[in-house]
């Protein structure tokens, strides 16, 4: 195989997750000499890098600004136009999807906030969720949008609609 083959098959090799002696082991099959070994997986690795630099600015840039516009957007219908709209039943879910919405949406336009840059690139790659970090960091900020959009629910006019329908629901129990 020529040297632009085994760099192109440490490539697939690096991308489909295997690691530096598995790699090694293929080149050994390859009847690769052991010396040529570093040289060739960090021109692979090279190889990668460049090709992210390339592509994950551009993805990375528009990934934060899909998830802080989802941010935005969540917070204003949650908060917002939602408690507008006279709903008298289903606030508590409403309020628990809105608070998870926000705290998902903020936390991973968090997550990808200059994430564009070269270095970031060169250290991290792309941002990576992971879960046990996002209900330590977002348990807080979830409970607080909870309510806040509670509050903006029972604040708002649907609340009052929905004492008077309790209300009068006792007023008709007690008349026989």
């Amino acid at each position: 195989m020529k040297s632009e083959q085994i760099i192109e098959a440490i490539v697939d090799k690096i991308n489909a997750g295997y690691e530096d002696y598995d790699i090694e082991r293929f080149l050994k099959q390859q009847e690769i000499n052991e010396d040529e070994f570093d040289s060739l997986i960090e021109a692979a690795k090279n190889k990668i890098l460049e090709h992210q630099l390339k592509t994950y600015p551009k993805q990375n840039k528009r990934t934060f600004i899909i998830w802080l516009s989802l941010f935005v957007v969540f917070f204003l219908f949650f908060a917002i136009i939602l408690p507008t709209l006279n709903i008298v039943n289903g606030i508590m879910l409403l309020s628990i999807v809105g608070a998870i919405s926000i705290s998902f949406s903020g936390f991973k336009s968090i997550l990808y906030y200059k994430s564009w840059k070269e270095d970031f690139i060169e250290r991290v790659g792309k941002p990576k969720l992971d879960l046990q970090n996002f209900f330590l960091v977002a348990s807080l900020p979830s409970i607080l949008f909870y309510f806040i959009i509670s509050w903006s629910f029972i604040s708002g006019p649907g609340y009052n609609l929905y004492k008077l329908d309790m209300t009068i629901k006792a007023i008709k129990s007690l008349i026989p």
